[in-house]
């Protein structure tokens, strides 16, 4: 997935906030680490303020949990603050953008390639609450082109622990 071709845009603070969110609260099961969780929280009350980051921040933590309870697949990530976008980033962030939309469709192809069958529903809702908690906030994500998203997995992992992200 070429940086043209990126159907998500990481310079937009809703993107940003959904990405460095899930970046760290992803980490954060996978280390078994809870400062990571404690970084999501700095990160989205420095951006929102701390009365506005609690919805979101909750929503978030569900959103991940979701995610990691039910992943059909390991998800590739970036380091924290990283510029760079990997395809399984994208993914997880447009399933809360086409929620905000309501684009169940779109939703439900994504959702098939993040998740298994069995957290299914419990995905979707997820992230149909994070979204609905961010937009509260006037977080509305970018339109994403259906066309655009590439469902296979991250090509990224096929450079092992050579390349690592």
């Amino acid at each position: 997935m070429t940086a043209m071709a990126m159907p998500i845009d990481i310079e937009r603070r809703a993107e940003w906030l959904v990405v460095e969110g899930m970046r760290r609260y992803l980490s954060g099961y996978s280390t078994g680490d809870i400062r990571c969780w404690e970084m999501a929280w700095d990160l989205y009350s420095a951006e929102l303020g701390s009365d506005r980051a609690r919805k979101p921040i909750s929503e978030l933590s569900c959103y991940a949990r979701a995610l990691n309870k039910h992943a059909a697949r390991h998800f590739c990530l970036f380091p924290y603050d990283c510029t760079k976008l990997c395809q399984d980033e994208c993914l997880v962030t447009a399933l809360v953008a086409v929620a905000q939309v309501g684009d169940t469709n779109t939703l439900e192809a994504i959702a098939n390639v993040l998740v298994s069958q069995a957290g299914l529903n419990e995905t979707v809702f997820a992230a149909t609450e994070f979204a609905l908690a961010l937009q509260d906030c006037g977080l509305r994500l970018g339109t994403v082109d259906p066309d655009t998203l590439i469902l296979d997995d991250c090509p990224l992992k096929r450079f092992g622990s050579q390349n690592r992200h």
